[in-house]
């Protein structure tokens, strides 16, 4: 019997699984390496990868001789010869035998070292002929991938999926009826896949490194998304324990379920409103069995980025049209188009940045592109006549992109009155505060809009210079430091002193440590993953705002996040002794 190992990573979604582990690959071209069970089927898949890469070279031949001449095509007639060669069958087959390794990868080495070989020559013919092995390299690998991938809807039953990464898209895919779970080696707590993996309710781990390598398809393994732990080929005991804490968690969510219908008040009679953040309208189901209040936050791009062409206006508004008519008479608020380099494709050109999250994204990019922007300004508009509805703009910066976006929802409605079209004339138009500038100038902003919704993810990148996602720096993004603690102090004074509300809906408000601070500087909603409004529902209803605002005026004067996070951890704890035992919910850890 194979012995138990066990792979850590971050916890990223609460919940334990016990299935089988099945490693997904994507269509493109990648060669991650991995370990694999089955190394017949591997060899299999090379060899029809290297017949099928053949047919190809030997066609680009033929199309070249006939525009160029024998000549030129003479590069296929290596590259040909260099797939047919022995050593390199027999290299990459060895490597897939003996070190139980993938195809694609093995191939990759095999022939890097023939590269390399080629660029550490002092002949300059065969240093340049190395960038023609590489490419060649690139198109075996897509060949051989071809037939590995398997699409997300096949996956089998009871999997626990394993990828190198995985896209939001990737993951909002799994199905409660197929997938039990998943863990990849990359990724961070606070990254769209975690985000989807607890709004979906779907354990999740991430950043877990080596993975592909130790672990394979057909494993029993037991994931453990509070404590970032997968457990391969467990034992008789560890099966055990893990089925009574499974049954232990599972109780606790329930209880937490009947808190449904009861609203979110506080032990002194403040009313706290709690909604959900979503992205597909399957998910108006979720909000509603976990007693959120609405939607704060729908990310619509999600409608853009599943699509294979640009949404139209009619499909845009059919879509809102469905969300607020479900959730009505409580409200959603729609972010409009949160698109950037790092989402977009050839739906709207070609875009490529250096840094994409700095650069031409959200409002910066609708602004530019009207033809794009106003549609979906219209389906929105028309969508309200179905429910409470409300327009929410991301990435602000400045006050002239405030102003520039109400001009054209003023022509936009113009527009839809001319035509006929019905629509709620006072639409709430808000902001999301989430990059400093809108933060430090939130008196003026505050003038121009109808409410505030701190995005706590990236107010923290961007205050303290941080990408969540890269893994080298994913250590110092915090969003108790101090520096972005007060500029959710400023956001929220300067709101209220203007006289409108000012919510949150980033990840932070589901955190339980953070909700007494988040409380107590006067945030009036909070809008986070639908699983865990029962948790949060919970804790509010055993805190007072007079406790929440002393605990947070002496939060303000703490220079130091860790001490910040102990002096939360005390005092949440002391309230709820329980929060340690529910799945290890409440953490000292930073995200």
């Amino acid at each position: 019997m194979n012995a138990e190992f066990r792979i850590s990573g971050l916890p990223a979604s609460p919940g334990i699984a016990i299935g089988r582990a099945f490693v997904y690959r994507k269509a493109a071209v990648t060669a991650v390496k991995y370990r694999v069970s089955d190394t017949g089927r591997e060899l299999e898949k090379f060899k029809a990868g290297l017949i099928r890469a053949k047919a190809e070279f030997s066609e680009l031949k033929q199309q070249i001789v006939l525009r160029m001449g024998e000549e030129a095509a003479a590069i296929w007639d290596a590259q040909l010869l260099m797939l047919d060669d022995p050593e390199t069958f027999e290299g990459t087959a060895r490597r897939i035998k003996e070190q139980r390794q993938d195809a694609a990868s093995s191939f990759k080495e095999v022939m890097e070292e023939v590269a390399q070989g080629m660029q550490n020559s002092s002949n300059a013919y065969l240093k340049e002929r190395s960038a023609d092995i590489r490419d060649m390299i690139w198109r075996v690998i897509k060949h051989i991938e071809a037939q590995s991938t398997l699409p997300m809807q096949e996956l089998p039953k009871d999997a626990i999926v394993l990828a190198h990464e995985l896209s939001p898209a990737d993951t909002a895919l799994m199905t409660h009826k197929k997938i039990l779970g998943f863990i990849t080696e990359s990724g961070g707590k606070t990254s769209h896949t975690a985000i989807v993996a607890r709004s979906l309710e779907i354990p999740a781990v991430v950043g877990a490194p080596d993975l592909m390598l130790k672990a394979a398809s057909g494993l029993p393994v037991i994931l453990d998304g509070a404590r970032g732990l997968a457990i391969f080929n467990p034992g008789p005991q560890t099966l055990e324990l893990y089925r009574e804490e499974q049954k232990v968690f599972l109780k606790h969510l329930a209880n937490l379920k009947r808190l449904r219908r009861q609203k979110a008040v506080t032990k002194d009679g403040h009313q706290v409103e709690l909604s959900a953040n979503i992205e597909m309208p399957e998910e108006t189901a979720s909000v509603l069995s976990h007693g959120a209040k609405g939607v704060g936050l729908y990310r619509t791009e999600f409608l853009f980025l599943t699509s294979d062409h640009l949404p139209t206006e009619e499909e845009q508004y059919q879509v809102y049209r469905r969300v607020a008519e479900k959730l009505s008479p409580d409200p959603v608020i729609f972010r409009t188009f949160d698109l950037g380099g790092d989402k977009l494709d050839n739906k709207t050109g070609p875009l490529s940045e250096a840094n994409p999250f700095m650069g031409w994204r959200a409002i910066r990019f609708c602004l530019d592109r009207p033809e794009i922007f106003k549609p979906q300004l219209r389906a929105i508009l028309r969508a309200s006549a179905h429910g409470q509805v409300k327009i929410m703009l991301p990435m602000i910066c400045c006050l002239s992109e405030v102003i520039s976006a109400k001009q054209m929802i003023a022509e936009v409605k113009d527009e839809l009155k001319a035509q006929g079209h019905k629509f709620d004339p006072g639409c709430q138009l808000g902001i999301m505060v989430e990059t400093p500038s809108a933060a430090l100038t939130s008196r003026q902003l505050a003038r121009e809009v109808d409410f505030f919704s701190i995005g706590s993810n990236d107010l923290t990148q961007y205050t303290l210079a941080v990408d969540r996602s890269n893994q080298k720096v994913a250590g110092l993004y915090d969003p108790f430091n101090p520096a972005v603690l007060r500029l959710i102090r400023e956001v929220s004074e300067q709101g209220h002193r203007a006289g409108i509300w000012v919510g949150m809906c980033g990840e932070m408000c589901a955190d339980p440590l953070a909700m007494p601070l988040l409380l107590g500087l006067g945030l009036d909603e909070f809008s986070m993953n639908p699983a865990s409004v029962p948790e949060i529902k919970r804790m509010i209803m055993n805190l007072s705002v007079d406790e929440c605002r002393k605990v947070a005026a002496r939060v303000m004067e703490e220079p130091d996040p860790m001490v910040i996070r102990r002096l939360l951890f005390d005092f949440v704890v002391n309230i709820l002794p329980d929060l340690k035992l529910a799945g290890q919910i409440c953490s000292l850890e930073r995200n």
